[in-house]
């Protein structure tokens, strides 16, 4: 009889881990952030999603997202009400698999878009606190120039997380630099709501320009150091109040959230 207890209260944990893993969910994070290391007297924030289907996952910005369907919709109907056009600093969107990262950028006119395989080698300690209505569990990452500690649940049996984020035995609730640079939370969870949008489909995925990371880092680096020409080049008009205005935001945005390749 206990045998048999047994065997069903395990195939009762497993057939809700498959469960879990087969739905679909949708994972909100707000970011804070400073992009001027320079000065932390300015904090800003952006809102993602972390859209999770199957075996893949869809990492972007709120703002983003709806900047996309908005701009998509003036296709179909032939005006645009630019007031309604969300502004955002984040213009990438990424999709994970259980082996890569796809990372895609849209840099002015230009698109372009690099896989890697990191190795995220987190360490996860014996520290243990609730946030929220989570029991949490604290893992620790050097990636890309940072250190980050992560507080991770395993009451959601989904190993995900923001940005790149992957690879813990749960849910990542919260994630920051040890510098408080940049932040990640957990703001809600939706089930079964998710709906796959254009963005993500091949005819669009396959306008982006094959690069690797270090040539991506390489060209933003290269644009920005010739903004003014980039927009003179599209027939942009730029007085020489908006081209100091220009320099001075460039240099401001010092504080990329990845640091190394």
């Amino acid at each position: 009889m206990k045998k048999l207890i047994l065997l069903l209260a395990m195939f009762f944990i497993i057939y809700s881990y498959s469960q879990q893993r087969n739905e679909n969910y949708i994972f909100g994070y707000r970011l804070e952030y400073f992009s001027d290391s320079t000065n932390l007297n300015v904090k800003k924030a952006e809102d993602f999603s972390l859209l999770k289907l199957k075996e893949k996952s869809y990492f972007i910005s709120d703002n983003y997202l709806k900047k996309d369907s908005i701009i998509n919709s003036v296709k179909l109907l032939g005006s645009m009400n630019f007031s309604k056009v969300p502004n955002t600093a984040f213009k990438y969107f990424i999709i994970k698999n259980s082996d890569d990262i796809n990372y895609y950028e849209a840099i002015l006119s230009y698109k372009y878009k690099y896989t890697e395989s990191p190795e995220f080698n987190w360490k996860i300690t014996n520290e243990k606190i609730k946030i929220g209505e989570y029991n949490c569990i604290k893992a620790e990452l050097y990636y890309a120039g940072r250190h980050w500690i992560a507080w991770f649940t395993t009451d959601v049996e989904i190993n995900e997380g923001p940005y790149k984020f992957k690879g813990l035995p749960g849910l990542i609730v919260k994630i920051s630099d040890d510098k408080f640079y940049y932040s990640f939370y957990l703001t809600y969870i939706k089930k079964n709501s998710f709906v796959e949008n254009d963005l993500f489909k091949e005819n669009n995925l396959n306008k982006y320009k094959e690069v690797t990371k270090v040539e991506l880092r390489q060209i933003k680096n290269n644009i920005n150091n010739n903004i003014i020409n980039e927009l003179s080049s599209y027939g942009v008009s730029v007085s020489s109040e908006s081209i100091d205005r220009v320099k001075l935001n460039v240099k401001k945005n010092n504080n990329p959230l990845e640091l190394k390749n």
